[in-house]
């Protein structure tokens, strides 16, 4: 063999090493995001002891929520039961809207709220009880306080 020829067979030989270092670095390169995208995908996924201590919480819930159907079927039976029985007797069952509004019984609002203050209600309890409006209660009240005496 000459020498030109043996040349040309290393820089064969060269560019195929480097051909083959440069597929082994693309190779560790993708493993190596495969790697991460697995260690990613695990880091979201619960651990074994987070795993079973949901599962208890799991079976926890699903045994109250059972109760509390049963509850619900229990209430249920007592209702039904107490309307037969209201149907029976023949009275009903009285709505809030049955008795009028309190400025319909003939005092006024003002002495209404005046006499709730005297004994001792927040504002809140005397617009609670008279059906009004905060601020209404509020407005009497000063206007109360500033009425001659």
């Amino acid at each position: 063999m000459s020498a030109k020829s043996m040349e040309y067979w290393i820089f064969i030989q060269m560019i195929l090493e480097l051909g083959l270092i440069v597929v082994v670095a693309v190779s560790l390169l993708k493993i190596r995001s495969w790697y991460r995208n697995i260690m990613a995908v695990q880091a979201g996924l619960p651990s074994r002891e987070e795993a079973v201590k949901m599962a208890e919480l799991s079976e926890v819930l699903e045994e109250r929520r059972q109760h509390l159907e049963e509850l619900l079927a229990h209430l249920d039976q007592k209702a039904t039961t107490l309307q037969k029985r209201l149907s029976k007797t023949g009275s009903r069952t009285p709505t809030p809207g049955d008795s009028p509004p309190p400025w319909e019984s003939g005092v006024s609002l003002r002495s209404q709220v005046e006499s709730l203050h005297r004994q001792g209600c927040s504002t809140e309890e005397i617009a609670r009880r008279l059906q009004m409006n905060l601020a209404e209660v509020k407005m009497a009240l000063d206007l109360s306080r500033a009425r001659p005496r």
